[in-house]
């Protein structure tokens, strides 16, 4: 019999579903999201400081960056 290969999650993937305060993501914003503290800063407006993911932030700033100016 072949032996089932246990598929492990990679570090991206653990690191897509593990939620971080949102001190540490803002601290981090230009490695994790390629953004400037300023546009961090924009796109988290009046968010609490609970615990997202990577890819909830993210998400989330890719919407503010495509809201038109006014």
């Amino acid at each position: 019999m072949a032996k089932k290969e246990m598929e492990t999650p990679t570090v991206s993937e653990v690191s897509e579903t593990k939620k971080f305060p949102l001190s540490v993501l803002r601290d981090n914003c230009t490695k994790l999201f390629g953004v400037t503290s300023s546009t961090f800063a924009g796109a988290t407006v009046g968010l609490s400081d609970g615990e997202y993911t990577i890819a909830d932030m993210n998400n989330k700033i890719k919407v503010w960056l495509k809201k038109e100016v006014k």
